[in-house]
């Protein structure tokens, strides 16, 4: 009979959990939904009235009627979800099964488009059609994330019939994008399952912890009401004396919490976090475990704390001291200084603490919410090890802190263990630093020129420009001092040294005239305002003419203020000064970017010529197509042996550099520099 109700129990429990999964998963797809309809919609007519002419043929209006119905039934399911569906627990597989019905019969719509008028298309048309479905299988990612059949079907509908109508094409590149397509394909499908896997184990999850919370209430009320009804029994004498206890643990209550206590968060303070936290690994000496320490810094709190007062600073450390809490045993979680926190996880190895790291720092992201106000904070988060990184208490917090001031400089925002190459590194990027500060009056910067020649008849185009750096007769590599440069603001000042001098060594070259300088440029200097400013300058003040002047700038730019580097690239474009792209192809990679921004050049990536005998041909070949259909021209880089060469050229690649023509040199050397290859060919 026992047996009987705990089974009963358990279905009980897992037909409710998966009605709530259900519900959450048909309540995020109905939420993402009308997006989808609009763009839909749009895009529809877009195709149909927008580029195909000043007529419409008449298959085509069908077809925009056919999904205009489907988009207008898809819109009444939805309002029939927000009024009357959405409101019953039950009905959440209903309404998955409801929202997949109307995604994939929209994809079907599309596909048909394809299938039925691909042949008519023209090479506008298509690429439109293949932005338009492409972006649409791209956003499903995370829209229809809470159904992985309706996700992965909506997308290989989209995007299949495509990619092998292009496959099976007689023009090549149709073919070229029918291959690209195939990879597209495999992506979307593998990122698919990733993303729906994970979105439905939140939902999971968070029905699940629901259920354990009522579950732990529950218990609690009954044990609340079992410790009420043994009080009530309780003879005068134990009263009295339950009554003195108390009111000696309650003095010392107070006591422990006005030394030991601060007095907003209710955490233990640093000297009670320091002294536990030595008998904390005396323990784990003892039961030979491990222990961790996380030290955790918030990032945004001082913007808060000084725009919106003290009052809603306060408001938010304590809802941050609950997000922590959650994750800490009592005493455990200690407020160190102002908006710093530290928690002590016994028995918790590296990975186990970096798991908690990040469920911390994933839950302080979480909006917070005060006075009517939405925050949004992040946190920079340090881990050191007992006994492995040290055994005292006071250098394992200094390890941590040290570890999280190195996480908050970095790119990577997750959690950071401490390790003794993170300390050398530490010491050595500081020295590194400080030497940054003098190496122009020093005279420690030098620059390297490696050459640009035609495909066609190997002659030198242009030289690039490359920063060295001897300190203290130590080569260091730009790879190392570049980022600490960008970093510390030190790149504006070095930048403007490189251009200056790069400008002053082309205007003297005697050797050839007319051959161009190529210098690389960040986006921080970019985004600099006086910029421009400064290229007048240096053009100016060395008597170059523009035209020899060209500027590379990284895929990795156009990912910051698209408005502000576009008008840039336009006012130096506009004083004849050439840009390339560097990198093309490892980076942001958006073509949508490439057409729209002022390019003169597209650079192939080392990494492509490398693999040039295997997938690096197609898509080195993908490129050259987009380079010639937008009207740039391309450079090979990392050209090492006369095999590449003659198959670069041999593709249509118009100009090539690497070591097979010759390595970076100081300038003194390019005068005496004669090319040894009088023709790639021979």
């Amino acid at each position: 009979m026992v047996r009987f109700f705990v089974r009963y129990d358990y279905i009980k429990t897992n037909t409710t959990l998966e009605k709530a999964s259900h519900l959450d998963a048909a309540t995020l797809l109905y939420s993402n939904g009308p997006i989808g309809i609009v763009v839909s919609a749009l895009a529809s007519s877009l195709m149909v009235f927008g580029i195909s002419g000043e007529t419409v043929n008449q298959p085509k209006l069908i077809w925009w009627f056919f999904i205009s119905v489907i988009l207008l039934l898809r819109i009444v399911d939805w309002a029939e979800w927000k009024t009357r569906s959405s409101k019953s627990a039950s009905s959440g597989q209903l309404g998955v099964q409801r929202f997949a019905i109307g995604s994939i019969s929209t994809a079907i719509a599309w596909s048909i488009y394809v299938v039925f008028f691909y042949n008519q298309l023209n090479d506008t048309e298509l690429y439109v059609a293949i932005v338009v479905m492409s972006s649409f299988a791209g956003g499903s990612s995370s829209l229809l994330a809470a159904s992985r059949f309706t996700a992965i079907s909506y997308s290989m509908i989209l995007l299949v019939p495509i990619a092998l109508m292009g496959l099976f094409s007689d023009e090549e590149h149709r073919q070229l994008l029918g291959i690209l397509g195939v990879a597209f394909v495999l992506i979307m499908f593998i990122s698919r399952i990733k993303a729906s896997r994970f979105t439905s184990d939140a939902i999971h999850q968070k029905n699940l912890n629901a259920l354990l919370i009522a579950e732990l209430e529950n218990e609690k009320n009954h044990i609340a009401l079992t410790n009420k009804e043994l009080k009530v029994t309780s003879s005068e004498l134990n009263q009295t004396n339950i009554n003195l206890e108390d009111e000696v643990k309650r003095r010392t209550e107070e006591i422990y919490q006005l030394s030991n206590r601060d007095s907003l968060t209710q955490l233990v303070n640093r000297k009670a976090f320091t002294k536990s936290l030595e008998s904390l690994i005396e323990l784990s000496i003892v039961k030979d475990s491990p222990l961790a320490l996380l030290f955790i810094d918030l990032n945004g709190f001082k913007k808060i704390n000084d725009t919106m007062g003290h009052k809603v600073g306060d408001s938010v450390l304590v809802q941050v001291t609950q997000r922590i809490s959650a994750f800490s045993e009592n005493n455990r979680a200690g407020r160190w200084n102002g908006d710093e926190f530290l928690v002590a996880l016994p028995y918790s190895d590296q990975d186990t603490a970096m798991s908690i790291a990040k469920a911390i720092a994933t839950s302080i992201t979480q909006p917070i919410y005060v006075h009517g106000n939405e925050l949004h904070l992040s946190a920079s988060i340090g881990i050191a090890m007992a006994p492995a990184h040290s055994l005292s208490a006071t250098e394992l917090i200094q390890l941590a802190d040290l570890t999280m001031c190195e996480q908050k400089q970095s790119d990577n925002k997750l959690p950071r263990v401490f390790s003794n190459d993170l300390k050398e590194k530490i010491a050595a990027s500081q020295m590194i630093l400080e030497g940054l500060q003098h190496a122009i009056e020093r005279k420690q910067f030098y620059l390297c020129y490696q050459p640009i020649q035609t495909a066609k008849d190997n002659v030198s185009f242009a030289f690039e420009a490359l920063l060295r750096w001897n300190f203290n007769d130590k080569f260091i590599g730009p790879d190392v001092f570049i980022p600490l440069a960008e970093k510390s603001g030190l790149i504006k000042e070095i930048g403007a040294w490189v251009l200056n001098r790069a400008c002053m060594d082309a205007k003297h070259w005697q050797f050839n005239q007319q051959a161009a300088v190529s210098v690389n440029v960040s986006v921080i200097q970019l985004m600099d305002d006086g910029f421009i400013r400064l290229l007048d300058n240096c053009l100016r003040s060395s008597g170059l003419a523009p035209e020899r002047l060209h500027l590379e700038v990284t895929e990795s730019t156009f990912v910051e203020n698209k408005v502000k580097i576009r008008q840039q690239l336009e006012q130096i474009q506009a004083r004849k000064i050439d840009i390339s792209i560097d990198d093309f192809g490892t980076g942001y990679s958006s073509l949508s970017q490439l057409q729209s921004l002022p390019v003169n050049y597209v650079k192939i990536d080392k990494s492509f010529v490398d693999n040039i005998e295997g997938k690096g041909e197609a898509i080195i070949r993908a490129t050259l197509f987009i380079a010639r259909e937008l009207n740039c021209q391309t450079i090979a880089e990392g050209v090492e042996t006369k095999e590449q060469a003659i198959a670069l050229s041999a593709m249509g690649v118009d100009y090539l550099q690497g070591y097979y023509f010759a390595k970076p040199m100081k300038n003194e050397d390019l005068v005496i520099w004669q090319n040894p290859i009088t023709s790639i060919f021979s």
